[in-house]
């Protein structure tokens, strides 16, 4: 059930932030996967309370791959934009605020969360008590 608050919850706190648009979150009001997300963990919820390990931990499993992907598909992109910066810029009198915004982009805290929770959901779902 903690693991199932905790995405949640975790859907609702910022995930990057960025200059000029300042924190995102994982919901970005219903356009992300955040949905998705909050989806298992309410499949997670009801599993846990009708004692559906084998669901708990397909929900768990299902929503830590969405993260991971996420995670990397995020960091690739970021990755990706410095590139194509360096590109563009190169020789710019502006170049320098460029790579001021730059490395000012950042993973936040509500990563942490997120995986917890799935985690929480795959121990929960593995861990279940003994018939």
């Amino acid at each position: 059930m903690t693991g199932s608050l905790a995405l949640f919850v975790g859907v609702f706190t910022p995930i990057v932030s960025a200059p000029i648009v300042g924190s995102l979150n994982y919901f970005q009001n219903g356009r992300g996967d955040g949905v998705i997300i909050l989806l298992l963990a309410v499949v997670g919820l009801i599993a846990s309370m009708v004692k559906a390990y084998k669901l708990l931990l397909l929900s768990g499993i299902a929503s830590l791959a969405l993260l991971l992907f996420t995670f990397f598909n995020l960091q690739y992109a970021i990755s990706q934009i410095q590139s194509q910066f360096e590109k563009d810029l190169a020789g710019s009198p502006f170049r320098g605020l460029g790579e001021i915004a730059l490395r000012s982009v950042q993973i936040q805290w509500g990563w942490a969360v997120l995986h917890f929770g799935a985690v929480l959901l795959i121990v929960a779902g593995v861990a279940r008590p003994k018939t």
